[in-house]
């Protein structure tokens, strides 16, 4: 029975490298079905929800723009972005991504509600830039409004497309552990921090912007 897999753009960086949390053989093996995913902790996710339409009011209000497909009202439903990427004889690797709205023509917007308090924003938001970065890869904008939304101290920064981390970082790793899903196993070529770790360093400038 083929099987087709799902690169989502939530859970790129397991796939890139750089997840803290998750390593990329283990995620690979989350993925085959010989390891099971963790439960995730409901209460972060209700967070999450429930603060998500305050991050997009923050960024409408810094931007004076509406944003649109965000999932509220008459703004629209979230789009869902899905492509075809490689394939087999049996099976298939896909990627996909959901953008929390959409703003202006170029643009991308992108709330994260941490459930404890960060004093830097701009560091926080940054162990989300692979997602970032491929959600503006797939739906060929050139920026996204990122909000850290936390009650009384909303941060709205702009981070623009980054073509260096993108294709010098980023895809070369994408294509890899998607070729390795097509194989169905993992062998000593395989690239991880403890094998390859400067390829796990990304040298160039990640550009931030605070509005």
């Amino acid at each position: 029975m083929a099987t087709v897999y799902n690169l989502r753009a939530s859970m790129i960086s397991r796939v890139v490298g750089t997840d803290p949390y998750c390593s990329r053989q283990r995620y690979f093996s989350i993925l085959i079905g010989d390891v099971e995913e963790k439960p995730v902790n409901q209460e972060y996710v209700e967070h999450g929800i429930y603060c998500e339409g305050y991050g997009i009011a923050e960024v409408m209000k810094h931007t004076k723009m509406i944003v649109k497909n965000c999932g509220i009202g008459d703004l629209g439903e979230q789009i869902n972005t899905e492509a075809d990427y490689i394939r087999n004889d049996e099976d298939s690797v896909i990627l996909s991504c959901t953008p929390d709205g959409y703003i202006g023509d170029k643009d991308l917007v992108e709330v994260k509600a941490p459930y404890f308090v960060q004093d830097n924003p701009v560091e926080y938001i940054q162990k989300y830039l692979p997602q970032i970065y491929f959600q503006q890869y797939l739906t060929g904008k050139q920026g996204t409004y990122a909000c850290v939304y936390q009650m009384n101290n909303p941060k709205v920064m702009y981070i623009p497309k980054n073509e260096k981390y993108l294709h010098e970082f980023m895809l070369p790793k994408i294509f890899e552990f998607a070729s390795y899903l097509l194989k169905g196993k993992l062998d000593s070529d395989f690239k991880t921090k403890r094998t390859h770790k400067k390829s796990f360093i990304y040298e160039g400038e990640l550009d931030v912007q605070v509005t």
